[in-house]
């Protein structure tokens, strides 16, 4: 019997999922993410959730660098949205729970 051999590099990236998602307010974000998804500067992410910028700004770097959401630049702004194909990738079903 032949055992499949999986890609350290999928476990690397789970290990950056799961750390990236062990905070609440992390998750909060995400659950906020998903249910506007349109314009989320870091100042509307914050305003709907009592945060201040830069704390919003700091959870987002986590999230982005776990592959959970992706920034685009709008002029002088940046906005975030999550990356649905790592969550249906890793994590399938998980924002339908949110």
């Amino acid at each position: 019997m032949m055992i499949k051999q999986y890609s350290s590099i999928n476990d690397v990236k789970r290990v950056k999922i799961f750390k990236a998602l062990s905070e609440i307010k992390r998750i909060e974000m995400i659950r906020y993410l998903y249910h506007h998804r349109d314009n989320n500067t870091c100042g509307t992410i914050g305003e709907s959730m009592g945060m201040d910028k830069s704390n919003v700004s700091y959870h987002l770097k986590i999230l982005y660098e776990a592959d959970l959401v992706s920034v685009t630049r709008m002029g002088q702004n940046k906005c975030s949205s999550l990356r649905e194909d790592t969550f249906t990738e890793f994590l399938p079903g998980f924002l339908d729970s949110l």
